[in-house]
């Protein structure tokens, strides 16, 4: 994909200001901020949560401590089992909250398209009634 001149500038200008930002006040927010983001966000879990700042600060967890949490860290493409089978390990940010949120993207668009088949399917078994009513109106409205 090739990006114009001016949006690569902006682009490249963006990054460096985030990096100054990022620079100059170490991590952006608190855990809590970041834990809380990632539930309002993306709809992970607290413990989830936690976990995967966890794993992102210490550079991974031994395979011995393997739970839910990583299970579902593991399931949203998040984490990973490193080379050696040894420590489940982060994926960088970009990637594992990206894939994250498309997991969580595609999981709503799912459940969105059931809900408007049932929706549909609603509208189908309420028209013969709206058709009855309306007709009768119309037979009564006739008699007068």
């Amino acid at each position: 994909m090739q990006v114009s001149g001016r949006k690569s500038e902006h682009i490249a200008h963006e990054e460096r200001s985030f990096s100054r930002r990022k620079r100059a006040t170490g991590v952006p927010r608190d855990d809590e901020t970041v834990i809380r983001s990632l539930g309002t966000d993306i709809e992970l879990g607290w413990e989830e949560a936690m976990l995967y700042l966890k794993i992102l600060r210490e550079g991974g967890i031994p395979k011995a401590e393997k739970n839910r949490s990583t299970e579902v860290l593991l399931s949203r493409g998040m984490i990973l089992l490193s080379g050696d089978g040894s420590r489940f390990i982060a994926l960088h940010p970009r990637l594992g909250v990206a894939n994250y949120f498309r997991t969580y993207q595609e999981r709503v668009t799912r459940e969105l398209r059931e809900r408007r088949m049932r929706v549909d399917k609603l509208i189908l078994e309420l028209i013969p009634v709206y058709e009855a009513a309306t007709k009768k109106k119309l037979a009564e409205q006739g008699e007068k």
